[in-house]
This record gives structure tokens, C-alpha cells and sequence, in this order.
């Protein structure tokens, strides 16, 4: 039996240039930090047969890097927190510029793609459509509060299926120590149950419901707890929680978001 050969058509064109990636890059309220913001863009395509009309991967990526002040921390943090899945760079404490992880991750996620879709195509020429993907990631960074920026990260993938996912990634950086913040460092401990109760009740607000019950019936938290979104925006006046689409809800219902103000987290913010 003939071998199938499965060549690649890489049409690589890469831009590393300072671009805006679908927002601000720097937004600096106070003017007395030395953070900066630039962003990368790169962006490919591979194919795994001749006929460029056959089965494809497509990725985009543009990701805002930090420069200044804490920058090789800040930056080292973002690479590893997921905003790129799979996750290749945890598995290895070894440092990278933003610039080597997204040559890195670009080559390696088409090379997967390769290797693995192509063993699939060659037993199931039929469905060629299925085997296609794409991989598209945004960011941008925001500055809603005096003391953080937030990395945010819009997120498309498609893997074959009715359509594609879309999530939302943020993360949260102190000004002062380059860190990225969580929910445990801005909170008490046993904070959860209280948190939870609050946003049930600005959830019960929005889509004007009486309790957690009515919620369910429209599909929210359905069958799952409570829980606060990891991906959240800390802004002047309080926090906004983030779920993607699918994640608490039906499709449809596309992206939640829940706005808790400062006054009603009050309890449980810790001491500064």
C-alpha cells in the first residue's frame, strides 16, 4: 500500500512589531510607574496534504508582553498561567522572552497538529472538514484600578464540531511587585461561602430572579456549585467575575459577567 505522504505548506508570516492586539497596550492612570507595555504578532497556517482546499491549521497569536520594571517577572508569569493552551512552559522552570515562547508555541502546536490529525485524515478522508483548526489569541492589557493593570487574554479554538470555544483570560498585576494577584491574596481566609452568597445575589439582580433555584431554571450553575470566576477585573469600585461561554450556562447565553462592588466585599478584603 502506497504511503501517504503528508506534506506541509507552511505560509509563516510573522510580524514583531509593537501592535494593539485588539486593545490599549498601556493605560497608565498615575504616570509614575515604569511599566510599559508592546505586543508581538505572529501568524501561520499548515496543511497536511498539497491540496491547500484539504484539512488545515490556522493560529494567531498576539500577545502583550511587559517592559520596564519587573518585565522579565511579569512576563515569565503570564507565559505560564495558561493563556497559551496547551500549556508547554510549565513543565520547565527554564526562562524564555515572550518573543522565544510564542516561536516555541507556535511550531510545536503545528507540529501537533500535524502529528496528530494527520493519522486521523489518513484513516478518514471522507470528513476533511473535521479535521480542521483553528487556534486565535488576543490580548491587551487595562488599567480599572490605580493599583493593578489586568491582563486580558480573548481566546478562540475550534477542533471540528457545531462551533467553535471562545474563553476569556485575566490576570491581575500588582504595580508595585509585578506579581500576579488571586483571590487568596486579596481575601480573608473562608471568604468563599460569603462570596458565593454575593454573587448569587447580583446574579439574581441581572436576570431578575428571586434565589439560586431560579437561576438553575435558566440554566445557571445548573448542576454545578457556586463558585468565583479565576478570571476576574479589579476596577475602583469593585470586582467583576468573568465566565466564559458554556462555562455556568447554556451556549447561548454567551459570556457572564458579575459586577460585586467594594462596599458589599468590604468584610472580606484583608487588612492592608
Amino acid at each position: 500500500m502506497r504511503r501517504l505522504i503528508i506534506s506541509l505548506c507552511f505560509v509563516f508570516s510573522v510580524l514583531s512589531m509593537i501592535c494593539s492586539c485588539g486593545g490599549t497596550s498601556s493605560s497608565n492612570k498615575s504616570g509614575t510607574d515604569s511599566i510599559m507595555f508592546d505586543s508581538i504578532k505572529m501568524d501561520s497556517t499548515v496543511f497536511l496534504t498539497e491540496d491547500t482546499a484539504g484539512p488545515r491549521c490556522h493560529i494567531s497569536l498576539c500577545l502583550t508582553y511587559a517592559k520596564g520594571k519587573n518585565a522579565e517577572y511579569i512576563n515569565d508569569s503570564i507565559i505560564r498561567s495558561g493563556v497559551l493552551c496547551p500549556d508547554y512552559f510549565s513543565i520547565t522552570p527554564q526562562k524564555i522572552s515572550v518573543p522565544e515562547a510564542v516561536d516555541s508555541f507556535m511550531t510545536r502546536y503545528l507540529n501537533d497538529y500535524k502529528v496528530d490529525y494527520g493519522s486521523l485524515y489518513k484513516a478518514d478522508k471522507t470528513h476533511g472538514s473535521s479535521y480542521n483548526c483553528e487556534y486565535i489569541v488576543k490580548t491587551y492589557v487595562s488599567q480599572e484600578a490605580e493599583d493593578y493593570y489586568t491582563y486580558i487574554a480573548n481566546i478562540y479554538s475550534y477542533g471540528g464540531g457545531a462551533h467553535g470555544s471562545s474563553v476569556i483570560i485575566t490576570k491581575n498585576i500588582d504595580k508595585k511587585s509585578g506579581k500576579i494577584v488571586s483571590l487568596k491574596d486579596l481575601f480573608v481566609p473562608g471568604y468563599e461561602i460569603e462570596l458565593n452568597d454575593l454573587i448569587v445575589k447580583n446574579l439574581c439582580k441581572t436576570y431578575n430572579v428571586k434565589n439560586l433555584n431560579e437561576l438553575n431554571e435558566k440554566s445557571i450553575f445548573m448542576g454545578i456549585d457556586v463558585y468565583p470566576s479565576d478570571n476576574f477585573i479589579i476596577n475602583d469600585d469593585g470586582i467583576t467575575f468573568i465566565y466564559s461561554p458554556d462555562e455556568i450556562a447554556y451556549h447561548a447565553a454567551g459570556e457572564i459577567r458579575v459586577d460585586i462592588s467594594n462596599s458589599e466585599l468590604e468584610n472580606l478584603f484583608k487588612k492592608k
